[in-house]
């Protein structure tokens, strides 16, 4: 990896020396291609593509490394919804997707800004069926929903990508 300032951040388990199969450059040109900014702020304004910075694209080459074990108003909310689209777009058919957090309200943080970011593009929408908690892709039974520490009934859930946020606040594993 090219040195960065910052990276790789002091709680990364990856070696930066050390080759690593990863398929962050497909998540990030999936995201770079579709999500778009969902809030003029200084990363650009709302309806603009996001264009990840240097920092990201090393972040989701860690975060989707195949052999290895892996930041307030950063992106990071961005980020989370842009790779969990990924998933839910380019995944295996039937997969599963969930934002998570401490609470629900903490949960849709990230699903909102992803729903968003369906809303915004033409394509996107025009394959996805968008609710409230959750995003349906019917051609290949895949869904996005929010889950929380509340949930109940979270047993028999598959998932192939999950987004949590926050969690420093979970009690316990």
């Amino acid at each position: 990896m090219a040195s960065t300032k910052g990276w790789p951040p002091r709680w990364s388990t990856l070696n930066p020396n050390q080759r690593t199969r990863t398929r962050g450059d497909q998540a990030a040109e999936f995201i770079n291609a579709y999500c778009r900014i969902t809030k003029s702020s200084v990363g650009g304004n709302a309806g603009d593509l996001i264009v990840l910075r240097p920092w990201q694209l090393k972040l989701i080459d860690a975060l989707l490394a195949e052999d290895a074990t892996p930041a307030h108003k950063s992106g990071k909310s961005a980020l989370g919804a842009g790779l969990a689209l990924w998933s839910l777009f380019c995944g295996d058919d039937g997969g599963e997707v969930y934002s998570c957090a401490g609470t629900r309200d903490q949960a849709r943080i990230v699903f909102a800004t992803a729903k968003r970011m369906v809303e915004l593009d033409g394509e996107l929408s025009s394959v996805a069926k968008v609710y409230r908690d959750a995003i349906e892709i019917p051609s290949t039974g895949s869904v996005y929903r929010v889950l929380s520490r509340e949930a109940n009934a979270s047993e028999g859930l598959s998932p192939t990508l999950c987004v949590f946020d926050e969690v420093h606040v979970q009690p316990d594993d």
